[in-house]
């Protein structure tokens, strides 16, 4: 039996959270033990945490879709909220969120799904919705993708897209990782894909490995604001910047690009008046 694209990206990250957890070395573990401890502390993340301040958390149910191992959703219920919801299609990183969720005490649930089969019971009970960097690319259809966000989400219920930048995924590399990069192996802004890391995912330890297939696509910020649009989501604000979130070390002067944006959205209220 041919194994669907899904099962391909839960094998390739069950593979590269063993990777992660080796580079960490057991610092989320131990963080976490702190009550103040928090991931939110890279310089990339002052303009997330002054975004996250301007929220009222207070009894909210916040959802994190995917959540990979849980340290972002068990950080960001150290801003208030009540309970929290993680999803993930990766067994490994679901299994050491649970751990993280153990040592943490917080109050928050981890789901092993793929994120668009995610079960209707959970429909109209979300108030909030992160969504973080390196999450929208594993999903070949937005529109899928932002309907399943849309009905998690209560009337008027708020969503958070901290993300890197389409024009960042421009400088990925087509072929080999160490090539020299030039106009001909950088991606195309316009070519879906999918594409495949073929060194493998290990951002945190950086270290490369024969890794397994997996496929990732390239989405236009046009293709990412119809796809909130048309699934019942209000665009309030977005903003760009030129923070790196995608270890694009290859490229000089990278800073004069476009490589993370926010997006505050908000579900209509269906019984509000036009």
């Amino acid at each position: 039996m041919k194994r669907t694209t899904c099962e391909k990206n839960r094998e390739a990250w069950n593979e590269a959270t063993l990777f992660h957890r080796k580079a960490r070395n057991n610092s989320l573990h131990e963080g976490f033990k702190n009550p103040n401890f928090t991931t939110f502390d890279r310089d990339c993340d002052d303009i997330l945490i002054k975004k996250l301040n301007e929220i009222d958390f207070t009894d909210k149910v916040v959802a994190q879709l995917p959540c990979n191992n849980g340290r972002e959703l068990l950080s960001l219920l150290k801003f208030g909220a009540k309970k929290g919801v993680g999803f993930d299609i990766s067994d490994a990183a679901i299994s050491e969120a649970n751990e993280l969720k153990a040592i943490a005490n917080l109050k928050v649930e981890f789901y092993r799904t793929n994120i668009l089969d995610i079960d209707d019971t959970f429909n109209d009970t979300i108030d909030f919705i992160f969504i973080s960097e390196g999450s929208l690319q594993w999903f070949s259809s937005l529109n899928d993708y932002f309907k399943t966000v849309s009905k998690l989400l209560k009337p008027n219920g708020k969503v958070l897209i901290y993300e890197i930048h389409p024009f960042a995924y421009f400088f990925e590399p087509s072929n080999d990782l160490h090539e020299e990069p030039t106009l001909n192996n950088f991606i195309s802004y316009f070519e879906k894909g999918p594409y495949s890391y073929k060194n493998g995912m290990d951002y945190v330890g950086q270290t490369a490995y024969d890794a397994k297939e997996c496929c990732w696509y390239m989405h236009t910020m046009s293709d990412i604001i119809n796809a909130i649009i048309s699934n019942g989501l209000k665009i309030e604000k977005i903003e760009e910047y030129n923070k790196e979130m995608a270890n694009n070390e290859r490229v000089n002067n990278i800073e004069k690009f476009p490589l993370s944006y926010i997006v505050n959205c908000r579900k209509n209220d269906r019984n509000a008046s036009a």
